[in-house]
């Protein structure tokens, strides 16, 4: 059962929800579009769930009840403000979670395994008040009243969803189409990675952009990130502080970019002169159903300069990126390279999972480092 997205925010509004922050899930992609297009609420778009959550504290102080909306991935992002900003100052705040990989549906991705298990058990642990929704008025009704009574204690409340509980009565997303830029990220990807000696490394984050190399250049050598959202960077980054003989290219997006940007800092510090770090940057969170992304309005390639870079270059077509891969193959770097890119993608994108499973993927890679892994050891 389900109801459609309009009603939930008709319930949030007439109840006194005047705030909305997030990160962009699949299982709430016409949540964050509606959100964005609706003049009683302010839509504050965070770069992840723990500046969400602080967001909404923010504009709880001001007087403004607040809702913030996440997948359970993020979970991990938000125990620190949940704990620490919102139960010490008893800020009351309403959490619209995502459930994937639940255990009582068919199996999701492995990413989604771990915390589909255990995110009712971890609420619990945090003493954080919440009910499962059921895809029903009544029930929705229901959360909302139990919200209400967690208000008045000046605590938060959480109501989880999953897939399909929200019905979307839109045609297409307003942020899915292709954007101006030439070059889609299949062709970014084959520029890059064409100059690149085969004992490379590449590591590339999660979501379309692992999706598109697997289909284009699967290699032992590629580490595929399920998952972890915004570390790919300080992953390829470790490889290359421990390999520096090996270049090492880091696969990533503009919105594990904004997830976690302190690790430009931390690269440009150890600075790593094996390292390649490569942004397709298409302004959106193009896997869960295109929502903008704030890359439109910030300067990755400066800020990368800025904390250390060797080199940072913005690319807008194939050119550019041939003649600055040339470059970042020739010179010590870390190197920053920000490739615009558009939102085009096959209509189906095979997942690395159909071939590889993580640790099969793990395995790989570091037989091509000539590392044991931990698990073949103990077996034997």
């Amino acid at each position: 059962m389900s109801v459609p997205t309009s009603m939930l925010l008709s319930k949030l509004t007439a109840a006194g929800y005047a705030f909305f922050s997030g990160v962009p899930c699949s299982n709430f992609g016409d949540l964050f579009d509606r959100v964005a297009d609706a003049p009683a609420l302010l839509n504050v778009p965070a770069a992840n769930e723990g500046s969400a959550v602080a967001l909404a504290a923010g504009a709880v102080l001001s007087g403004r009840r607040s809702v913030v909306a996440l997948q359970n991935s993020g979970l991990g992002n938000i125990i620190n403000p949940l704990t620490s900003l919102l139960m010490v100052n008893e800020i009351p705040l309403l959490l619209l979670i995502s459930v994937r990989g639940h255990p009582d549906e068919p199996a999701d991705e492995p990413q989604h395994a771990f915390m589909g298990a255990k995110t009712a058990s971890l609420l619990d642990q945090l003493q954080i008040e919440w009910c499962e929704f059921d895809g029903t008025e009544a029930s929705l009704d229901r959360a909302l009243a139990r919200a209400e009574e967690a208000f008045r204690h000046a605590a938060p409340f959480a109501l989880l969803f999953r897939k399909g509980q929200l019905t979307s009565c839109k045609t297409a997303s307003r942020a899915a189409n292709e954007s101006d830029y030439g070059i889609s990220i299949a062709q970014a990807i084959e520029l890059v990675c064409r100059p690149l000696a085969s004992d490379s490394l590449v590591v590339s984050t999660t979501g379309y952009i692992s999706r598109e190399l697997f289909r284009l250049r699967d290699r032992p050598q590629n580490f595929y990130m399920q998952g972890s959202l915004g570390h790919c960077s300080a992953v390829a980054a470790g490889l290359a502080i421990a390999s520096p003989a090996r270049a090492v290219l880091a696969l990533d997006g503009d919105g594990a970019v904004l997830m976690h940007m302190g690790i430009l800092s931390t690269i440009g510090y150890m600075s790593p002169p094996n390292l390649i770090h490569v942004v397709l940057d298409n302004e959106s969170y193009t896997s869960t159903g295109g929502q903008l992304s704030t890359s439109r309005t910030s300067s990755l390639d400066v800020a990368a300069s800025s904390c250390g870079y060797r080199t940072a270059t913005r690319c807008l077509n194939s050119q550019e990126i041939t003649a600055v891969m040339q470059r970042c193959l020739s010179e010590p770097g870390p190197h920053f390279v920000l490739c615009k890119v558009n939102r085009s993608h096959p209509p189906q994108l095979p997942r690395v999972t159909s071939r590889h499973s993580p640790i099969e993927n793990k395995a790989l890679f570091q037989q091509s480092l000539g590392v044991r892994a931990a698990q073949t050891e103990m077996a034997e």
